[in-house]
């Protein structure tokens, strides 16, 4: 079962925010970790879920 969420850009920016706020990173930090590989545990969910959001909001 496929399971579909709809959001608008508020929603999803606020939701950006709140990962990078629990991870205590700016997205500039978090995506120079992820460069490097240097991202631990479960922040390659985060960092997935930023992505993902990044493509929602068609953000470079």
């Amino acid at each position: 079962m496929v399971r579909v969420v709809q959001a608008d850009r508020q929603q999803l920016e606020a939701r950006r925010a709140e990962i990078l706020a629990r991870h205590g990173v700016t997205l500039d930090e978090f995506a120079e970790r992820a460069a490097a590989y240097a991202l631990v545990g479960d922040e390659w969910e985060a960092w997935d879920e930023i992505r993902g959001i990044a493509f929602l909001l068609d953000d470079d």
